[in-house]
């Protein structure tokens, strides 16, 4: 079960929201203490969605602060009115690590460039300059820069809302082109003969073994793949159900920095990233030597029920941590020479799509493997593959031209193809077609 997160008082103006036992969610907010006995003021809201209760908590601190003149009077600071924004509305719509990323743009970038203006006077020009001195002075990756801008639109949003400013200045910012390097995409994925030497020297380590196979043919990412328990296992019907993830909950402080880390389950990166695949014969053969690898360990069959972790810790039996797990596999890549390598668990994955999209398989199949939202996500990341999936396809089109000329096309070969992809897609997906 997720840890419960330590709830500390908030001052005047905070608020707070949490889930009741019944599902709907609580939007608490602040406001004042009584002058008799210093007990607090608070105002309550109850909704069905974390959304709605936070969007709920967000108006009444703005309200709260137009009373007491700050807003209308024009004198809110960027600064503060950003600050206000994160700690009192989007800390209850995003994931911690995803509110990590927001904090450290506001203390690290945001807040010293623009913070001192006021919100109103920010100009498009100058946000365009923030922009580019990202860029030109730190140097940042496109990746920071956008997180930048994507902060501020969102802020300006809600201070439209709010009817604090009549434009947001943020949207039609331009992000500064960077040159990119190019990239066969070799080094995400793990060499043909690396693949074999990999799996074969993980055969003496009874630990990493299955999870390494694992990973390599099914393409989970190792968050998933530490969150499964074996009542997602079905070795009958040859199946593993993704249906969360490991995920790190991230506690604050005051001024945004991370004070405390923990490990937690979560959900999975994306809605589609709950799925069912089919499990490969070797991944089910590691899993059944892994069971009985741990029935002979002290404490063993207690993580040998429907609620315990597959690739539990063998000290604890409990939940395998990420940091614990990648300073295991550091160690092994040491002892079977492949530390200068610069192997990363990731690229087990990125060697999975590209193992079945080098058998061509279909983009389409692959990413509802993967999880991917969409295919264009499969064919932006496996661009260097997607060349080599192809090849031939003119030679085919030049093909059928000349026999619908000729009066004698019959899409025999390729009728049955597709057919036979359809017919391997709702195997794997199941009969609603969104991947469980």
């Amino acid at each position: 079960m997720p840890r419960k997160t330590k709830v500390t008082r908030r001052g005047k103006n905070e608020g707070s929201v949490y889930q009741r036992k019944d599902g709907r969610w609580v939007g608490q907010v602040t406001v004042g203490y009584r002058e008799d006995n210093g007990k607090p003021i608070r105002r309550y809201t109850y909704q069905a969605t974390r959304e709605e209760a936070a969007h709920w908590v967000a108006l009444q601190v703005a309200t709260e602060l137009d009373r007491a003149g700050s807003v209308r009077s024009g004198e809110l600071l960027l600064r503060d009115f950003l600050h206000n924004w994160l700690t009192a509305c989007k800390v209850h719509e995003v994931c911690s690590r995803t509110m990590a990323l927001y904090y450290d743009a506001e203390r690290l970038h945001i807040a010293p460039a623009l913070g001192d203006l006021p919100l109103g006077e920010v100009t498009p020009l100058k946000i365009q300059t923030f922009l580019y001195q990202l860029q030109a002075e730190k140097r940042l990756s496109q990746r920071t820069i956008s997180l930048n801008k994507s902060v501020l639109v969102q802020m300006y949003d809600y201070a439209m809302e709010l009817g604090l400013v009549e434009n947001n200045p943020a949207r039609n910012a331009k992000l500064p082109r960077q040159s990119r390097k190019i990239d066969d995409g070799d080094s995400k994925v793990i060499p043909i003969a690396q693949r074999e030497q990999l799996l074969k020297a993980a055969e003496s380590d009874p630990i990493l073994c299955p999870i390494l196979t694992l990973l390599m043919l099914t393409g989970m990412r190792i968050g998933e793949a530490l969150a499964l328990q074996w009542k997602h296992v079905d070795f009958q019907n040859r199946t593993i159900s993704i249906q969360q993830s490991l995920t790190r909950e991230l506690e604050f402080d005051g001024e945004g920095r991370t004070k405390k880390t923990a490990a937690a389950l979560g959900v999975t990166k994306t809605r589609c990233s709950r799925r069912v695949i089919q499990a490969p014969d070797l991944v089910l053969q590691r899993l059944r030597e892994w069971m009985r690898y741990l029935s002979k360990r002290k404490g063993g069959l207690e993580a040998l029920v429907p609620e315990g972790f597959v690739f539990c810790s063998t000290r604890t039996m409990g939940m395998r941590t990420y940091s614990g797990f990648r300073a295991s596999f550091r160690h092994f890549l040491e002892r079977n020479g492949f530390g200068d390598q610069h192997l990363n668990l990731h690229r087990f994955r990125h060697t999975y799509a590209s193992m079945l999209l080098e058998q061509e398989i279909s983009p389409k199949v692959v990413q509802k493997l993967l999880g991917h939202r969409d295919v264009s996500t499969t064919l932006g990341v496996y661009s260097h593959v997607v060349p080599e999936v192809f090849t031939g396809v003119t030679a085919v089109v030049n093909t059928a031209s000349e026999q619908l000329l000729a009066g004698t096309y019959a899409p025999r070969q390729g009728r049955e193809r597709v057919l036979a992809q359809l017919r391997q897609l709702e195997a794997l997906l199941g009969a609603d077609g969104e991947g469980a």
